[in-house]
């Protein structure tokens, strides 16, 4: 693709479609318990989970693996499907910058794996980051682009974001914590406890924030563990599975590249849920687009008849 380099999460990408597997979970709010299939296991198995929190088995995460391996079983298959596209994009950057592999599912947690997830609150794509934090991250929020819906650029920031505050607090239960309620309330509850011992801290944090470290461990075991539950991932959008995301540098036109590919704006506006508009500046840092790996070639060969020749 001569002028538009591929991301090599790209690559990864379609290694892992190629497999049609990939690990997830999703998040409920917690609710009364059912019962649960070989718990004795399920502790067993959590006790030896690699993790970067403590293992901890308790009622709150009981709570939503209860929900996740039960009664919500056929949505847990569907986020298992999403994985199957969007968590490759998020390991390679997890490699890229050193941080531990099972962070991967932390967007499962705030987004359900969704890119064009939006909250009440304002936080918005895979990673639910809010406008000002975005923002501050070096992501484009304005009329025309939205970057936090973009999963590479999203994530790029957000894994820039947990990697400063792993390296401000020194663990990631409080990294985490911080990641959702944000650093002051943090550092408000931080002093309320008088120390920066996570279980004492825990019970000064927002109510929603206390059960965030359960739901990251459920996102963990269901991640690692829904195949020994009978839970496998119901595919996702076959243009959502088959496409591919690469940087463009020029002005992007969808109507454009809807005459020359022949899809439609609708496809178009599904596959880059980041564009509020159907046309979009030229970037020196680039634009992400996505399209069906057949579309490139026929997109990549009118860009070059169209380049003035030397």
């Amino acid at each position: 693709m001569k002028g538009i380099p591929l991301t090599l999460a790209a690559a990864w990408l379609g290694y892992w479609q190629a497999q049609a597997v990939a690990p997830s979970f999703v998040d409920f709010a917690p609710v009364e318990a059912s019962s649960l299939p070989d718990e004795a296991e399920i502790k067993f198995r959590i006790s030896m989970m690699r993790s970067p929190v403590n293992s901890g088995y308790d009622a709150d995460v009981r709570a939503y693996l209860s929900r996740y391996l039960t009664y919500g079983a056929n949505e847990t298959e569907a986020i298992l499907g999403r994985g199957v596209v969007y968590l490759p994009v998020i390991e390679h950057y997890l490699e890229l910058n050193g941080l531990p592999g099972q962070l991967k599912f932390l967007p499962i947690v705030e987004s359900k794996l969704q890119p064009h997830a939006e909250s009440t609150k304002g936080a918005a794509g895979l990673w639910q980051l809010v406008p000002e934090t975005a923002r501050s991250l070096g992501l484009v929020v304005d009329s025309k682009l939205d970057e936090r819906k973009d999963p590479n650029r999203a994530t790029e920031a957000a894994i820039k974001y947990l990697k400063r505050l792993y390296k401000r607090y020194g663990n990631w239960e409080l990294a985490l914590v911080a990641y959702n309620c944000g650093p002051g309330r943090l550092n408000q509850a931080i002093q309320k406890a008088g120390c920066q011992e996570y279980n004492q801290v825990k019970y000064h944090l927002p109510s929603e924030t206390q059960t965030y470290i359960a739901r990251f461990k459920a996102a963990m075991y269901v991640g690692t563990y829904h195949l020994q539950h009978g839970l496998s991932p119901a595919m996702p959008d076959l243009t959502l599975l088959n496409s591919m995301a690469a940087r463009v540098y020029g002005v992007i036109s969808l109507k454009k590249i809807s005459n020359i590919t022949g899809l439609s704006m609708a496809t178009l506006r599904y596959l880059n849920p980041g564009y509020k508009s159907d046309s979009l500046p030229a970037r020196s840092e680039g634009t992400f687009l996505t399209l069906p790996k057949d579309a490139w070639n026929s997109y990549l060969d009118a860009i070059q008849k169209a380049a003035p020749k030397a």
